[in-house]
This record gives C-alpha cells, structure tokens and sequence, in this order.
C-alpha cells in the first residue's frame, strides 16, 4: 500500500484548491462563521444544505469555539456532530479544512481501501460511522502520513481518488474492488 501510495498523484479539484486558499489561516481563527461553515459543508456533502442552514450564527460561533479549543481529537468532532446536520464525515471535513497536515477528510471510499488492506476491521460497508470508528481512523491515516512524510490529507485523497479508479459497480454496494494491498 504504502508504494502505491507513493505513486499516485496528488490532485484536488479548483474548488478545493479555492477552499484551502481561503482557509489557509483558518487553524489561527478560534471558531467558524456560518458563511465558512456552510461553504465547507456543501463541499463535503450539499444533500443536508437545509439542515446547515438551520444553525444559528452563534451556535456555530460557539460550537466551533469549544471543538477548537479542545486538543482532543476525538472530543473535537464530537463537539462539532452538534451542529444540525453535521455526521462524523462532515465534522471531519471542518477538521481538515482547519488542519490538513493532522486531519483526513473520513470517507467511506478511503475506509473501503482501509477495510479491504485489513488496516481497520470494523464497519465493512464504511458507512455510519461510530466515534470509534473516528478514533482507528485517524490513528491509520496519521500513521500512514508519518511513515510516507505527506500529510493526513494526501494519505486520504490519494486513497480516495485510488478507489475512485478502480470502483466496480455501485459505492454503496458490498463489493470487493481492486484494492491497494498492505505490502
């Protein structure tokens, strides 16, 4: 796995590429505005756009203040599940928006690649993820980002665009795809 990753390109779209210009320093802010939450959030997942909105300015401001100020990993997307609409994948999406070095972007695509390398061994289908399953996620991709020099972010994306290549049939459907192996 570690090769492969080694090869596979670095590749982010330009409206993700406009998102980490603007949110460059967003690591030195203590907390979001809803403008920046919402504009992190459709890019993540636009389907709960209606229950993004139904956050106040404030309960962002606070919420984002607390999962900010806290060094736990764990508790910090937590904290942020609060928002309305926010799932552990849309708080991580905050969380690497915030600090790409440290935090990976937690997709099912990237957890399959996870999965079928026997890297995690829960959660086959990679979908409603539990704060546990957070926790081995972060611990993976971080590990994985440390042996290979690059940030959680390339670990994830790269991951993420490997299964993007090679998925056969639907992504929500049990299926075994070519998959990257652990040697």
């Amino acid at each position: 796995m570690k090769q492969i990753l080694l090869e596979i390109s670095d590749y982010e779209d330009s409206k993700t590429l406009k998102l980490f210009e603007e949110f460059e320093s967003l690591n030195k802010q203590d907390y979001l505005t809803k403008g920046q939450l919402l504009k992190i959030l459709n890019w993540k997942s636009p389907r709960p756009l209606n229950h993004y909105k139904a956050n106040t300015e404030s309960e962002i401001e606070e919420i984002t203040k607390l999962a900010f100020s806290t060094e736990n990993d764990l508790l910090k997307i937590h904290i942020l599940t609060a928002l309305k609409g926010v799932s552990f994948p849309a708080a991580s999406a905050i969380l690497m928006f915030y600090d790409p070095t440290k935090y990976p972007v937690i997709d099912i695509r990237v957890w399959r690649q996870l999965y079928y390398a026997k890297m995690v061994d829960t959660n086959e289908r990679g979908q409603n993820f539990s704060l546990n399953d957070c926790a081995k996620y972060f611990q993976v991709v971080r590990k994985l980002a440390d042996e290979l020099n690059i940030t959680a972010r390339q670990v994830e994306k790269r991951l993420f665009d490997y299964d993007k290549a090679n998925q056969i049939g639907n992504l929500y459907r049990l299926h075994v795809p070519k998959v990257l192996t652990t040697k």
